[in-house]
């Protein structure tokens, strides 16, 4: 993944880039390095990706949950509202 692409999908906040991406894995192993190589945590920018980095490992979280871990950590949150939730989430971002 170019990095150009890292800078512009982060800025844009768009999580299903990264969640739909074929390995999680892969994204998660290229986020870091992106980190160590290339962000400058005491800048805004630098500050607003370890924020959406964040943000996006909580997803990927909830979204591969078993109906049983879904049950206990959601405070009962029903499956099928997961997408409106991370709808709200996203138009919160955009705001901010």
């Amino acid at each position: 993944m170019p990095v150009e692409t890292i800078v512009e999908k982060t800025e844009q906040r768009d999580f299903s880039f990264f969640l739909d991406h074929g390995n999680f894995f892969k994204v998660v192993d290229t986020l870091e390095k992106f980190e160590a190589n290339f962000v400058n945590k005491e800048s805004q920018d630098g500050r607003d990706f370890v924020l959406f980095k964040r943000q996006l490992y909580q997803m990927y979280e909830v979204k591969h949950r078993s109906v049983w871990e879904h049950e206990q950590f959601s405070m009962l949150v029903e499956r099928r509202n997961l997408k409106w939730l991370q709808d709200a989430n996203r138009d919160f971002i955009m705001e901010i």
